[in-house]
């Protein structure tokens, strides 16, 4: 009860450094723009059960993120900033659940503050708050799922496991399988190692089942209902099965993928995290507990084909909550050299930023200015240094949260913004109006167009254009994509007969599109940011 107000002033603070900029974040092709089309379609066609793009019924995600766009699109109108609230929601949401739970666990308000500073700075949870995907919601119900259960189990506590159980099926409605198929083989795991029968009795309340299943049936059973084996089909045979046992990419199917990206995503808190996972290792129940989660998360994405940047992000809780354990620890030492295992990643996370900004070549992307932050990170590098060095150690988590906040800050306005505007077609949207007849995109298509204009759009492409074969996947991946199509002849008869249409071109596909057949019945309109467009001769 006495400690509210710190958790209420701690998740506005959270919740308002997740909101920061992102008003000024396009909505960027390929993934973020499916999730937003498809909410502005079920609020626009008052179905909020049945997801849809194009206007066809579609099977790629559970419910959970569409609901939360929905609302915030009914309450904020159909704007970049209302795509990004569901994420800092649940982003502000994660840290205080940190907060609280390390709280419960030591009793140490200040060690609730680190976990809260290291989790919300951490790169992966800054980076996904800010976007329109399902993993952010994933970690919090996941992370609320096994803290939930782990004291249950531990203290006794029934009613603990049941919230385990309905976070569980929130996980379930956001994610698919995975959501109970994790934690409950990391539980099992957990059970199997300590020998303890009493876990196991435990585990399974009959109220805890039961409204995980009122929770998931709520949406799994409607859907079946209305849409049959087309839904399971669609959502367990080719969004889950085919995802688990064929790459999307397989160039980045190998097996040291995630050993490499969680320390990364860890970054500025790569150290600590890492040091408390060795440095507390022993045969504790919560050490055990915090291990197989992170561990087994890992292991388990590294045996799916698919691999995407944001799979294993649910490892990143028991690794921050140790690392944060371990700052606690390095507080009560004297060792000044110790603590580089902090500052070290902290000042390479930063030198990359710096580096970057000095001498990357960012193409076609047009940076804002970024003078101040040149400026701001050397100046941070140093007042860390000197921390360390007049062993103002109590001072550098602070330092390091500071500073980082503000760089990250800074990118947002002048290197994330510009970045999401090339990766959207935002640039598009004014010039719109001025297109004539059938729109077009060639090779490439962009959701994000019909999200921002309301326009019907149809992929083309010559037909010797197989994405698939450039890619070097299997052809199944090509049932992911509902968007409209048009084949070469159609629309070579509609260019002989010059009829009104226009023809979009990535940046990326110019030169393709001036070797097709396309190119020389055709005029350019006009350049509009990376896209070149084409109108009948």
């Amino acid at each position: 009860m006495k400690h509210r107000p710190v958790f209420f002033l701690l998740a506005v603070l959270c919740f308002l450094f997740l909101l920061l900029g992102n008003s000024q974040l396009a909505v960027t092709d390929p993934v973020e723009s499916n999730y937003a089309l498809t909410a502005k379609e079920m609020v626009l066609s008052g179905d909020w059960i049945s997801p849809q793009i194009y206007g066809t019924y579609w099977f790629d995600k559970p419910i959970f993120i569409y609901w939360m766009l929905c609302i915030s699109y009914t309450l904020c109108g159909f704007t970049d900033f209302a795509s990004r609230l569901p994420g800092a929601l649940f982003g502000t949401a994660s840290v205080v659940l940190a907060a609280w739970y390390m709280l419960r666990r030591t009793g140490r308000m200040t060690a609730a503050l680190i976990v809260a500073a290291m989790t919300v700075t951490s790169l992966a949870v800054w980076a996904i708050s800010h976007s329109i995907i399902t993993d952010q919601m994933l970690f919090f119900f996941t992370s609320a799922a096994m803290f939930f259960a782990y004291i249950g189990l531990t203290e006794g506590k029934k009613w603990y496991v049941v919230a385990a159980y309905v976070m569980a099926g929130f996980a379930v409605l956001t994610k698919g399988p995975v959501g109970i198929v994790l934690p409950g083989t990391f539980l099992l795991v957990f059970i199997a190692l300590r020998r303890n029968t009493q876990y196991i009795k435990r585990l399974f309340p009959p109220v805890g089942i039961v409204l995980f299943l009122l929770v998931v049936l709520s949406w799994y059973g409607t859907m079946y209902a209305r849409h049959g084996a087309a839904f399971i089909d669609g959502f367990l045979g080719f969004n889950n099965v085919v995802r688990a046992t064929v790459s999307e990419h397989p160039e980045m199917n190998v097996w040291y993928y995630y050993v490499v990206l969680v320390p990364v995503s860890l970054l500025p808190w790569t150290g600590p995290c890492l040091y408390g996972l060795w440095k507390r290792r022993g045969w504790t129940d919560e050490y055990v507990f915090m291990t197989v989660w992170a561990v087994g998360t890992i292991l388990f994405y590294t045996a799916m084909a698919t691999k995407y940047p944001t799979y294993a992000y649910i490892a990143n809780m028991p690794l921050l909550y140790l690392g944060a354990l371990a700052v606690m620890d390095l507080q009560e030492k004297s060792s000044c050299k110790l603590w580089t295992i902090v500052t070290g990643p902290a000042i390479f996370f930063w030198l990359l930023f710096l580096g970057a900004a000095l001498f990357a070549k960012p193409g076609a992307v047009v940076l804002g200015d970024l003078f101040w932050l040149i400026v701001f990170i050397p100046l941070a590098m140093a007042i860390l240094v000197f921390s360390q060095w007049q062993k103002a150690l109590p001072a550098i988590p602070i330092v390091i949260t500071a500073g980082t906040m503000v760089i990250y800050g800074l990118l947002t306005f002048q290197v994330l913004t510009p970045f999401y505007e090339y990766r959207s077609s935002s640039a598009l949207i004014e010039a719109s109006s001025k297109f004539p007849g059938q729109i077009y995109f060639f090779e490439e298509y962009r959701t994000s167009f019909v999200y921002y204009t309301d326009k019907g759009a149809v992929w083309t492409a010559p037909a010797s254009f197989d994405e698939n074969a450039r890619l070097k996947r299997d052809a199944v991946w090509s049932k992911k994509h509902l968007f409209p199509t048009e084949e070469e002849r159609s629309v070579m008869d509609k260019l002989q007969r010059r009829e009104a249409l226009t023809l979009i071109v990535p940046r990326s596909r110019y030169d393709d599109y001036v070797a097709s057949p396309f190119f020389p019945l055709t005029r350019q309109l006009g350049k509009f940011g990376t896209y070149t467009v084409f109108t009948t001769l």
